[in-house]
């Protein structure tokens, strides 16, 4: 009973595992000719990695993997990889986290783009309608210091966020609640905060980390 027991729990935990990665997508900086938000989608035997901005594909692979690493093989995309050069990588979940680490790749595009990254989960958000009076009171400017401001302008209705000394081209907000939105661009939930008087006062970016960007005016 124990020896059956304990197949079954492995066979579980295997199974588990590979679920995890099929039918699932995640997002990370990628160093592509400068940082680069990019989304890496695995269906069950085929996998793209494409841009968060625009859904632009960087590479269509097909791959195959067990509980503890996958194997691609490229079928199109940017880099210079061989369509029959493999490369194998261990990956580890752990929640909202996917860590992916080098085992063996002959493709320097690929392996460079891609070894030892840490991915988070990625969600979509459908949006809800937000009133435009509740959404003004949102505009104004924000940084974390003066030198890196952002600016957030409302448009026919869409709160959007832009930065130039940031690298953030002027992009949309997805509302998610009367005061919580999502930037699609860079992936992440910016809440909107408000003092005891009920003023706008800072954005608080939920990233890797929290980072607090003070309203400037």
């Amino acid at each position: 009973m124990k020896k059956i027991s304990i197949l079954a729990v492995t066979s579980f935990l295997f199974t588990a595992a590979m679920a995890q990665l099929e039918n699932s997508r995640w997002r990370t900086k990628l160093n592509i000719n400068g940082p680069l938000n990019s989304i890496i989608d695995f269906k069950k035997d085929m996998v793209s990695i494409y841009t968060v901005a625009d859904s632009t594909v960087i590479e269509t692979m097909t791959y195959q993997h067990d509980d503890s690493s996958f194997t691609v093989f490229k079928t199109e995309g940017q880099s210079d990889c061989g369509n029959s050069m493999p490369g194998k990588y261990r990956y580890t979940i752990k929640g909202d986290s996917l860590m992916m680490e080098l085992i063996k790749d002959d493709c320097y595009d690929r392996y460079n783009a891609i070894e030892n990254t840490r991915w988070i989960k990625w969600k979509d958000y459908p949006g809800i309608k937000v009133d435009e009076a509740i959404l003004k009171q949102y505009t104004g400017v924000y940084g974390l210091d003066e030198a890196h401001p952002i600016t957030i302008s409302l448009d026919s209705g869409i709160l959007y966020a832009e930065g130039r000394n940031n690298g953030l081209p002027k992009s949309p907000f997805t509302p998610v609640t009367a005061s919580k939105f999502f930037l699609r661009i860079a992936g992440v939930i910016m809440d909107f905060v408000k003092d005891s008087t009920g003023n706008i006062i800072k954005i608080i970016s939920h990233e890797e980390k929290d980072y607090e960007l003070t309203k400037i005016k």
